[in-house]
């Protein structure tokens, strides 16, 4: 059945709609509601109207609210009706454009399991330096600073330059072997230090975890967390050599001496405090007190009592927790006080110039400590003693602290005890018998202030109660 017309209803068209059916048609007129004089097309992005059995196309818009565009397209229908009624032929093209591209169809999303991408080992490390270099520029050197990015990308050097041109996937636990054999003889030969050693092997499994990571390999070496490990026996025969490294009066005094403002080392200065008296004051508290690097980096305002008499650092250890009590020295009391003045109780006493601390202990994604750290003071104190001392000299910051609890016990036995703030269950039993035991230690401090040649014995006061 063909489309129902009737001359009568031409003009009222647009406001009828025909319905045609297997069945039979009826008409909806006014009573019904009225029909879209055109229709949006979202599949083509036009205006389209079908009229005695032909759809046409009457212009693109901007879409379904576009009102100029949809005006233009009713005018056009217009036309075109008056001029199919008139029996007239048209050129109105009765398909899509050619002009218009229809949607692709969306790719259906692989269900197949990402293959590891086989790389050069100088490919992953340069990546891995890229993305370091990335999260570091981000943060500005917050999160990670720039000169630890360097340290990876030289820490891996020596890995890459080995391997060469072999691909990461193709390194197995016998060739991680090999490798950390030729890299332990340049210890042996004095090349390089244990440390730069320890750093080199974190590096390198740094670097192929980030590879697992990112499936450029399918496995890890099974050695890798055996990677530069150290036996009991190899860590009980180097901690049974360093409890007899100390430093001796004369060498105290040369360290203190190359830490004047004239003598100090450039690549000190420019770190850590804002004044360059932070290395001598980091000497004499180091030996005033036994406090370790971490010591000092994690010491607040409230643990420094300038105005007690006589003066004194009461707090607890870093690492153990327990409290410790040290008669401050003239020449520390002196440096401490103009780095305690403006701050609040619990403001770090020293910090870095970027307002870190001085020791910042790495962790993982996970937040998990690495084993690394960036202590200032520490290696700060290392190129000190290899410039003054040595190069081969292997003393290091915590030789400080050795040295002060030697003195002690020769001098007066079991005060050594409190000045490495020992528990008191590891006390010796000498000391307990002494009668007022932290006055006599600080009596104690006072000749160990003499001895060392911080204070002169003319000028040896009785502690003040």
């Amino acid at each position: 059945m063909g489309v129902f017309y009737h001359p009568l209803f031409a003009h009222q068209y647009d406001e009828i709609t025909h319905f045609v059916t297997k069945s039979g048609w009826w008409i909806y007129g006014y009573f019904m509601g009225k029909q879209q004089l055109v229709n949006w097309s979202p599949t083509h992005k036009q205006w389209v109207k079908t009229f005695q059995g032909k759809k046409y196309y009457l212009g693109t818009g901007r879409g379904k609210s576009d009102r100029e565009s949809k005006k233009a397209a009713i005018q056009r229908m217009e036309e075109i009706k008056s001029l199919v009624l008139a029996g007239e032929s048209i050129e109105v093209a009765s398909q899509v454009p050619t002009t218009h591209k229809p949607k692709k169809k969306a790719r259906k999303k692989s269900t197949k399991t990402r293959k590891w991408t086989p790389l050069l080992v100088k490919s992953v490390s340069r990546q891995l330096v890229r993305e370091k270099m990335g999260i570091a520029q981000a943060s500005n050197g917050e999160d990670l600073s720039f000169g630890r990015v360097m340290n990876l990308k030289n820490r891996l050097k020596h890995f890459t330059d080995y391997f060469g041109d072999r691909k990461l996937s193709t390194i197995t636990a016998s060739d991680l072997t090999k490798w950390s054999q030729i890299a332990a003889k340049r210890v042996s030969s004095g090349e390089i230090a244990p440390a730069t050693l320890r750093q080199d092997y974190n590096c390198v499994k740094q670097l192929f975890r980030y590879a697992y990571k990112e499936e450029y390999i399918d496995s890890l070496p099974r050695n890798l967390d055996d990677l530069g490990k150290q036996t009991r026996t190899q860590k009980k025969k180097q901690a049974v050599a360093r409890r007899h490294l100390f430093f001796t009066k004369k060498e105290v005094q040369q360290l203190w001496d190359a830490c004047s403002k004239d003598a100090l080392d450039s690549k000190w200065r420019d770190r850590g405090d804002t004044e360059q008296e932070l290395p001598q004051l980091s000497i004499a508290l180091g030996l005033n007190t036994g406090m370790t690097q971490q010591d000092m980096s994690d010491l607040v305002v409230a643990d420094v009592m300038i105005k007690k008499r006589p003066p004194r650092i009461i707090r607890l250890r870093s690492k153990t927790g327990i409290e410790s009590n040290h008669l401050l020295w003239v020449k520390v009391r002196d440096g401490l006080k103009p780095r305690l003045e403006g701050k609040k109780p619990m403001d770090k006493v020293f910090q870095r110039r970027d307002g870190r601390p001085l020791v910042v202990n790495s962790v993982d994604d996970r937040g998990r400590p690495t084993g690394s750290r960036s202590d200032i003071i520490g290696a700060a104190f290392t190129r000190l003693v290899k410039r003054v001392l040595g190069k081969d000299d292997p003393r290091r910051f915590r030789e400080l602290r050795r040295t002060g609890a030697e003195m002690c016990r020769k001098r007066m036995p079991g005060t050594e005890d409190l000045y490495l703030s020992h528990a008191e269950g590891k006390m010796s039993k000498q000391y307990t018998t002494l009668a007022g035991p932290q006055k006599q230690f600080d009596t104690m401090l006072t000749y160990l202030e003499v001895d060392l040649g911080f204070l002169p014995f003319s000028k040896m006061q009785k502690i003040k109660k």
